[in-house]
């Protein structure tokens, strides 16, 4: 098991919440708008702390002293990413996903976009999600249209 959730619990909007997720697997994590699918993200990289509980990454405990570290060890697609208007860079959610996969990591975690994508896009972020769960990653995904096994919160 590579990414492993145990009871834990953000705030009041997620609570004692679990989830592992494997090598080669894709977790699906879904729920309505406001449920807390971005915080939990925004958990397993380190962004946010927890209140309870315990995520362990490759059977490491992670706390916020160690989460930079970690945060070295997966690839993150946040649902939008700003950056200064003279930086070059192809800010398109397809295009971060194809980077966060091309990386080799082991450990994908992958919000939803925060447009709605069209049939193109869709098809491509399925693609991609499939690809990496080809190479052997463990992929948390928020929404995705490409689906294992799916969680609600």
């Amino acid at each position: 098991m590579l990414l492993e959730l145990h009871n834990v619990t953000i705030g009041r909007l997620i609570i004692n919440f679990s989830l592992t997720v494997s090598e080669g697997q894709l977790v699906n994590i879904a729920g309505p708008q406001g449920s807390g699918k971005t915080t939990l993200l925004r958990a397993i990289v380190g962004l946010t702390p927890i209140d309870g509980g315990h995520i362990c990454i490759d059977g490491e405990l992670m706390t916020m002293r160690s989460a930079p570290y970690f945060r070295r060890q997966i690839a993150y697609v946040p649902q939008r990413l700003t950056v200064p208007d003279d930086y070059e860079m192809d800010t398109s959610y397809v295009s971060l996903l194809r980077k966060a996969v091309e990386t080799g990591k082991q450990l994908l975690v992958i919000d939803e976009p925060a447009e709605e994508p069209d049939a193109e896009e869709a098809l491509a972020i399925s693609q991609l999600l499939r690809q990496a769960v080809e190479q052997g990653a463990a992929v948390a995904a928020v929404n995705s249209p490409f689906t294992q096994n799916t969680v609600r919160l």
